[in-house]
């Protein structure tokens, strides 16, 4: 089917060109010119190009591919070496590094100390004091896949009002997962935080585990 031909006039002397035409003043714009109006109709009524029906029949009369049941939202984040997730419902706001002001008298390393964060003062936690492992030593890390500098954020989590702020090295939002795509955790794993990891799940080349939020808050109101 040869292709259709317009004389699109609008691009050379209309609006859309060096404005020349006599008629723009008649008609201010080439969409109230009776040519345009006609370009408009000779598109509308050519010839559907060869397989074109067939092509949308098959599309919309096809099995649609739902989402499976059961999907989760998470939000992974790294701390050190370590990659993490927690529900994306916990979370209430990823802000810039801030001042963090440490508490006299307090001996449980759990506690880095207050932050404020939108006029509210907020107990920040080391993490991965509670989880069992080390924490980095530098603020600036350096993702060692993509070789490009990552800077310490402070993540707000929340449940059932009680609110903490954590630091880490990195972040994604949005990450979504089935359940059926966690694999257990292995026993020769002799980690801390493993009793926290409900399972380990691949994302990106890399093993994000997967923390049980309900666990974590009862393990933190029992040390704060």
């Amino acid at each position: 089917m040869s292709e259709t031909r317009l004389n699109a006039c609008w691009n050379s002397i209309g609006n859309f060109g060096d404005k020349s035409c006599p008629e723009l003043q008649r008609h201010i714009r080439c969409l109230n010119c009776e040519v345009f109006r006609a370009a408009a109709a000779t598109l509308l009524n050519r010839k559907t190009p060869e397989g074109y029906l067939e092509f949308w029949t098959e599309r919309i009369a096809g099995p649609r591919h739902a989402k499976p049941a059961g999907t989760r939202s998470i939000v992974i984040f790294r701390i050190g070496e370590e990659w993490l997730a927690l529900p994306t419902e916990v979370f209430l706001e990823v802000v810039e590094l801030r001042p963090i002001h440490t508490l006299p008298h307090r001996q449980d390393a759990l506690v880095r100390g207050l932050t404020m964060v939108r006029g509210e003062l907020l107990i920040c936690i080391a993490l991965p004091q509670l989880l069992g492992f080390e924490a980095p030593a530098s603020l600036l890390q350096t993702d060692r896949k993509s070789g490009r500098s990552v800077y310490e954020r402070l993540l707000v989590i929340g449940q059932d009002g009680e609110r903490v702020v954590f630091s880490v090295n990195e972040v994604h939002v949005g990450v979504r997962y089935h359940p059926d795509d966690l694999t257990p955790v292995p026993a020769t794993v002799a980690q801390s935080a493993t009793p926290y990891t409900t399972g380990l799940l691949t994302w990106e080349d890399r093993s994000v585990g997967i923390l049980d939020e309900t666990l974590l808050f009862y393990a933190l109101r029992r040390r704060l």
